[in-house]
């Protein structure tokens, strides 16, 4: 018991830290922490996380209407953003085909006229056809002995074996559609490419299942045909053919097999178009990525605290150097006035690139800033600039003298009534000693 306890929580502790990031922090990471997304764009919280080569990554789509325009791969474990290609191409595959799924049958569920055959009433429908195919059988049996003992020959024999057979495929395809809804399931609730690859595999043989099946109804039906054609022109009374009549109707199974087999073509167009599609724009996606990287880099290196410049100069960013350097009332005093011109070109073509989408010239540009701005700064003042932003050592001199006179007036203002006492006193003191 002790045992099975710490299994439980072993298997508790490794699951929370498989993943240790969750849905809200890997979109907190997209939308809050990054600058990826521009103004008005969408995203859709995910809520499976999607497993590429054991490990597990919250995809983040990133929407325009209908439309995806990239994916944003989040690792669940470490919470970094997913900077390997071929990592990023495996899980926009798994999870373009997930969205494309959902779509579908979301599609579907509003009136489409197609029926998502992958459920329990279909497996239940196909069962049942199943054992009603073995019921003709007997029936067939009734019919081979009565035209044999009339002396009649038939391919009734031929079509009891396809009546076996299509109960045999009836029951296989049942099995085959409880598996796909498995497949599917899984895959949902765990997508991976290898789950994908199961699910489409499973949808695959429910489609050529059904396919053969239907094949079959349709020779069966015209061996049927024969068969009645031949006991109508046979010598049999017409009593007996009367009896014969009922046992040869078509299964009510294999009538609706038409409409079945119809359904699963549309269908498999369906998957097939929305699967198509998806692999094509892979690349697409993967691009627009590494343009939304590069954004959120270049917007960092313009706007965001630069560690460069905060060891080298006095400013955070280089928004806040190029500001203070280039101020009107600082722009003449550097002493490096060459390249502060090179700083305000530089900045100036970077946030133009940058507004652009040209994020590796907007790169190329905020980086050569950034140097400008340190070459200004270390360079410093010019020394006449300097002097004439400081306070002279003669001038405070002046100020504390003035200072000090004002303090000795307003000392004799505020003391006036006991000085002049004391002057008086003194002058009546002389005056008695006279």
């Amino acid at each position: 018991m002790r045992l099975h306890f710490m299994l439980a929580l072993l298997a508790v502790f490794s699951a929370g830290h498989v993943q240790a990031v969750s849905s809200v922090d890997a979109v907190n990471l997209v939308v809050n922490s990054g600058y990826y997304l521009y103004e008005g764009e969408t995203y859709t919280p995910p809520n499976v996380v999607v497993k590429h080569d054991g490990r597990g990554y919250w995809v983040v789509p990133l929407t325009s209407g209908p439309d995806v325009i990239t994916y944003f791969p989040v690792d669940a474990e470490t919470g970094a953003l997913s900077a390997s290609p071929a990592v990023n191409r495996g899980l926009f595959g798994v999870a373009d085909n997930l969205r494309e799924l959902q779509l579908l049958k979301s599609s579907l569920s509003s009136g489409a006229g197609v029926d998502w055959l992958f459920t329990q009433k279909y497996q239940t429908i196909f069962n049942e056809l199943g054992l009603s195919l073995n019921d003709n059988i007997f029936q067939l049996n009734t019919v081979e002995a009565t035209l044999k003992g009339a002396g009649i020959g038939s391919n009734a024999a031929e079509l009891r074996v396809s009546l076996i057979s299509m109960s045999f495929l009836s029951a296989e395809l049942s099995a085959a559609i409880s598996s796909s809804y498995n497949a599917e399931n899984t895959f949902v609730t765990s997508p991976s490419a290898e789950n994908l690859s199961a699910m489409k595999d499973s949808y695959a043989k429910v489609f050529g299942l059904i396919g053969r099946l239907n094949d079959s109804s349709l020779s069966y039906q015209s061996g049927l045909t024969k068969l009645k054609n031949d006991i109508s022109v046979s010598g049999l009374d017409t009593q007996t053919k009367a009896q014969l009549e009922p046992l040869l109707r078509m299964p009510q199974g294999l009538s609706a097999l038409r409409n079945y087999n119809l359904n699963a073509t549309q269908l498999r167009q369906g998957l097939d178009a929305r699967f198509s599609s998806s692999s094509l724009r892979i690349d697409s996606l993967l691009e627009q990525l590494s343009q939304r990287v590069a954004k959120d880099r270049v917007h960092r290196l313009i706007y965001a605290e630069n560690a460069k410049l905060r060891k080298e100069t006095e400013f955070a960013s280089l928004s806040a150097a190029q500001a203070a350097i280039l101020a009107k009332e600082n722009r003449q005093l550097w002493e490096n006035q060459s390249k502060a011109r090179e700083l305000e070109d530089d900045y100036r073509k970077a946030v133009d690139y940058y507004n652009k989408r040209q994020f590796a010239e907007a790169e190329k540009s905020a980086l050569r800033a950034i140097d400008d701005a340190i070459a200004v700064y270390k360079k410093g003042r010019k020394r006449d600039a300097n002097q004439e932003s400081g306070i002279s050592q003669d001038l405070l001199f002046k100020a504390a003298g003035a200072l000090l006179v004002l303090l000795v007036l307003l000392f004799l203002f505020n003391n006036r009534g006991k000085i002049g006492g004391m002057v008086a006193g003194r002058e009546e003191e002389t005056g008695t000693y006279k």
